[in-house]
């Protein structure tokens, strides 16, 4: 149970440690009186090193840990509310001729969270242990900038020696880049082998970006892939490989800020090597017409990954010589002239076409029938 007093000597200690993430030195000229009456206010005041220039990164505010510890910790623990503290920054610019007074709180709630420019954190404070910061994030130094602490004890605190510790610190960057495909929209589409693949992204983050890439995981290998900043944006590009497999495939853009935060989006690529599937409805292998007939050639084309290209649906008669097809030059062992009608288009929309025997350059024989088709990215196949 605590001992009820109203004046004590307590002499403070005030040890300058200092841990930051960039380069900030030690605490300088620390200053406070050599007695403090129990309950009554006191100061301690000191300055800081700050080196001017670049190291309060992106406005990020400057954070002051203070703790304090009793010499006889076991028997005369720091409590919470023993101590209440606040204080005041002196920044000063331009030869000291310029000065501004920045007010801090100095909280020892357990859980606190600190927002600044990047990201909100939170810090655990223990018993003793006071964060102090300004809400608005104005706490970053220029040089010998002065800090005052303004302390007041418990007036039933423990008569004794108290140790006063001082670190100063950024709070980190945790939240990770902000990466974005603007092209999504062309990865809705299929590609092939030897395709040109473009990817274009933003990459954002309140910290510098220290590294980007893409990178395709393909299965048997992959592709890491620098980008090229174009216009404010990132450009990833390269051909699809030649032995490529069809499949989807996850492509990503990576990127990681200066705290090591890794942020990424992706896209699937999808690649399509298989051709069209044709199907022959009429006629069939055993068909026989006569000279007044009429040969009605039908077929289904159908693409169900990249789609079917329209145009380059063709079918082709060949006569069928001594059991050699006839080639596309109308011309069979050596001198002997055949019929072979070439690769025609000549089809209503339903890929349908009625041709008049009679009317046509059939001679009585054996033909072979044909028809091809390809998808939009040229892969093709014949039936």
């Amino acid at each position: 149970m605590r001992k009820q007093i109203l004046i004590l000597t307590m002499v403070f200690l005030l040890a300058g440690v200092v841990s930051a993430n960039h380069s900030l030195s030690n605490v300088v000229g620390i200053d406070i009186p050599s007695s403090v009456i129990a309950g009554s206010p006191f100061e301690a005041s000191f300055s800081f090193d700050y080196i001017y220039g670049g190291d309060n990164e992106e406005g990020s505010p400057l954070i002051i840990n203070l703790s304090i510890v009793s010499d006889d910790e076991v028997n005369y623990p720091v409590m919470k509310g023993d101590f209440v503290i606040s204080g005041q920054v002196e920044k000063s610019w331009f030869f000291n001729m310029l000065t501004k007074t920045v007010d801090f709180n100095c909280s020892e709630e357990p859980i606190q969270t600190i927002e600044h420019p990047l990201d909100a954190q939170n810090v655990v404070a223990g018993d003793g242990v006071f964060y102090c910061y300004n809400e608005e994030g104005d706490l970053s130094l220029n040089e010998r900038d002065e800090i005052t602490l303004n302390i007041v004890s418990h007036q039933a605190i423990y008569p004794g020696e108290y140790n006063l510790s001082a670190k100063l610190f950024y709070l980190t960057d945790e939240r990770a880049p902000f990466v974005n495909i603007t092209n999504k929209g062309l990865f809705e589409e299929y590609y092939r082998e030897n395709d040109n693949v473009e990817i274009f992204a933003t990459i954002n983050d309140g910290s510098e970006i220290v590294e980007k890439w893409g990178e395709a995981f393909l299965g048997y290998e992959n592709w890491i892939v620098p980008f090229i900043e174009k216009s404010g944006d990132y450009r990833f590009s390269r051909n699809t490989p030649t032995d490529i497999l069809e499949g989807d495939y996850p492509l990503y853009v990576f990127a990681k800020d200066e705290y090591n935060n890794p942020g990424n989006d992706s896209v699937i690529l999808k690649i399509d090597r298989t051709a069209p599937v044709i199907d022959l409805i009429q006629p069939n292998s055993s068909s026989i017409y006569g000279k007044n007939d009429s040969l009605i050639i039908e077929v289904n084309v159908s693409d169900e990954k990249a789609g079917l290209n329209s145009d380059s649906v063709m079918y082709r008669i060949s006569e069928i010589v001594n059991g050699s097809f006839c080639p596309d030059s109308g011309v069979i062992f050596g001198n002997y002239s055949c019929y072979n009608s070439g690769w025609v288009a000549d089809w209503n929309s339903d890929f349908v076409v009625n041709i008049n025997i009679s009317g046509s350059d059939f001679i009585s024989g054996s033909y072979w029938l044909e028809a091809r088709a390809c998808d939009i990215l040229g892969n093709c196949g014949v039936l």
